[in-house]
């Protein structure tokens, strides 16, 4: 599973729909509004962002950074690849199926 935030609904949805239309991932749930509290340019921050959860495998991790990164608004977006150890072995093969 990859993760990322935005702050704007518009391309929360580009990079869902150009994930799955690509084959990059078989779902991106896309939820929120959550609260964000951080550091950034030395100043505490605090804003509400879009939480992209990105079901995939981790063959397609690489390539799916590379479109984060083209697609997002941020300058240097959150995008964390997770580890999925276990779960309904049915719905682990819809995801494979769903991005060969």
């Amino acid at each position: 599973m990859v993760l990322t935030t935005t702050n704007s609904q518009t391309v929360a949805e580009a990079i869902a729909r150009e994930l799955v239309s690509n084959k990059l991932a078989a779902c991106v749930q896309i939820d929120g509004p959550i609260k964000s509290v951080y550091v950034w340019e030395d100043k505490l921050e605090s804003s509400q962002e879009l939480r992209l959860s990105i079901k995939t495998t981790q063959a397609k991790v690489a390539k799916i950074v590379e479109s984060i990164k083209t697609l997002h608004n941020y300058e240097l977006p959150q995008i964390l690849s997770i580890p999925v150890s276990g779960g309904n072995d049915d719905y682990l093969k819809w995801v494979a199926a769903h991005i060969e």
